[in-house]
């Protein structure tokens, strides 16, 4: 008999919950939103995009937001065309009973600036995605430059169950230059000592330095992460009396060692 009345207590007790949560919602659904509000993140990047522009997106597609029900408020539609944007990576969207509906807008984070063969301009963000020029604010990330053919030859992924990185979805050019991006960018010195990365027209990757006037030969991004460490190394030791401002070249090319080319005056 306990165990009828416990049952039955719990049962009751559910169907209360249920019931006073359908009246919230209800409740919800009829308060009317006082506040539109926009928080971006910027991923740990420079900034691309302001709330001005999202609160635009939302405006083109013809959406309301304040001063409506929020239970008349398409937030589905909001979310897609938010995230139609290139510069945006996710966008989260929620209300609560006081009327304030808030957009956590997440941004994609440019990594390098590519100038392709064509002379096109756009940015490749850290996952390796294309974004194009934003006419609000400029990145300060590398550049790319030189003989880059950024048309990608994968037209669709052949199997819907790989996921397929996004980078490797690029042209063999632009993965060269993602690859040797990221590798600069998660070195705090290498990400300060270089500011450019150039295709020759041999197919090799340069890199610029922001001091001097060597060019750095990498060659490909085989044992890119070696190359790069030899580098540091190069510097830091050459620091010491300067010897590597007499070079013109710094060639990485050859493992276990740094071939240098001095300059001719």
């Amino acid at each position: 008999m306990r165990r009828i009345l416990n049952l039955i207590l719990k049962t009751v007790l559910v169907a209360g919950i249920v019931v006073l949560f359908i009246f919230a919602n209800k409740k919800q659904d009829q308060t009317t939103c006082q506040e539109f509000v926009i928080e971006l993140d910027y991923n740990g990047g420079d900034a691309l995009v302001s709330r001005i522009h999202v609160r635009q997106l939302v405006t083109d597609a013809g959406i309301k937001v304040k001063g409506e029900k929020l239970g008349e408020i398409p937030m589905a539609q909001i979310h897609k065309a938010i995230e139609a944007s290139p510069f945006v990576k996710k966008a989260n969207l929620t209300m609560d009973v006081n009327g304030k509906v808030k957009a956590l807008v997440i941004q994609r984070s440019p990594l390098v600036r590519v100038i392709d063969s064509k002379g096109a301009h756009f940015y490749l963000d850290c996952d390796g995605k294309r974004v194009p020029i934003s006419h609000e604010y400029s990145a300060r990330v590398v550049v790319a430059s030189g003989k880059i053919e950024s048309e990608s030859s994968i037209t669709e992924q052949t199997n819907p169950r790989q996921k397929t990185e996004e980078y490797k979805k690029l042209s063999p050019d632009l993965q060269k230059v993602y690859v040797t991006s990221r590798n600069l960018k998660n070195d705090e010195f290498l990400s300060a000592l270089i500011e450019q990365v150039h295709l020759n027209q041999s197919g090799e990757l340069e890199l610029i330095p922001k001091i001097g006037e060597q060019i750095i030969l990498l060659g490909d991004t085989t044992h890119i992460k070696e190359k790069l460490e030899k580098l540091k190394i190069f510097y830091t030791m050459g620091n010491r009396n300067e010897a590597w401002a007499s070079y013109r070249v710094i060639n990485l090319k050859y493992r276990d060692q740094v071939v240098c080319k001095k300059s001719i005056k």
